[in-house]
């Protein structure tokens, strides 16, 4: 099964059959695990840099999205959106470090501007506050 870990103070943990995308579909990289900015701040996005630490992320209750049945364990596609959210297609399992179940689907977009109102989810508040991905 694809899993993404939201910690508290710090990135999205990716495990699973992952395929890396940029914002033109370009595969970036396939790998089993990754650890993904949802700060902003990371200076090699989409990774995380730490920058979080250092800006003292802190952290902030999460909304939970629509739990589906158990999904299937093919590739789970993370495409970068220009200046926007991790936009993910597959089947995958979003959860808490200590194992609460966000979301279980096959398509979401997680924000990764550190300024969403729905953490972990995109709201759209990436166009409010100027993100860029760089």
């Amino acid at each position: 099964m694809n899993v993404i870990v939201v910690h508290a103070d710090g990135p999205y943990h990716c495990s699973g059959a992952l395929e890396l995308r940029s914002a033109d579909s370009r595969i970036i990289a396939t790998p089993s695990e990754a650890w993904l900015c949802r700060c902003g701040l990371s200076r090699d996005k989409p990774y995380c840099d730490g920058s979080h630490a250092q800006a003292g992320l802190a952290a902030e209750p999460l909304s939970v999205g629509s739990i589906e049945p158990e999904q299937g364990a093919g590739v789970l596609r993370i495409r970068t959106r220009k200046d926007g959210p991790l936009k993910l297609e597959g089947g995958c399992e979003v959860r808490t470090e200590d194992g609460k179940v966000l979301l279980r689907g096959n398509e979401t977009a997680l924000c990764r501007c550190g300024s969403s109102k729905r953490k972990p989810f995109c709201d759209g508040t990436h166009r409010e506050v100027g993100f860029e991905a760089g």
